[in-house]
């Protein structure tokens, strides 16, 4: 679990779809290039992350 961050998709995101249709509450959303995750959506309940596919979702202000 990340806690109260904001969450960034990263340049490894395959822009697959996998985090569009698996998150309850709709926060990633389609964007140009790769998708955003909306944090007034995000309940930053980390579970998603550690279901896409490839390691694109990280809190923002980290490396």
């Amino acid at each position: 679990m990340f806690g109260l961050v904001s969450l960034t998709v990263d340049a490894a995101c395959t822009a697959c779809g996998a985090g569009l249709l698996t998150c309850p509450e709709h926060a990633p959303r389609p964007a140009p290039g790769r998708p955003v995750v909306l944090s007034s959506a995000c309940m930053r309940c980390g579970e998603r992350v550690e279901i896409w596919p490839v390691d694109a979702i990280t809190p923002a202000g980290t490396v």
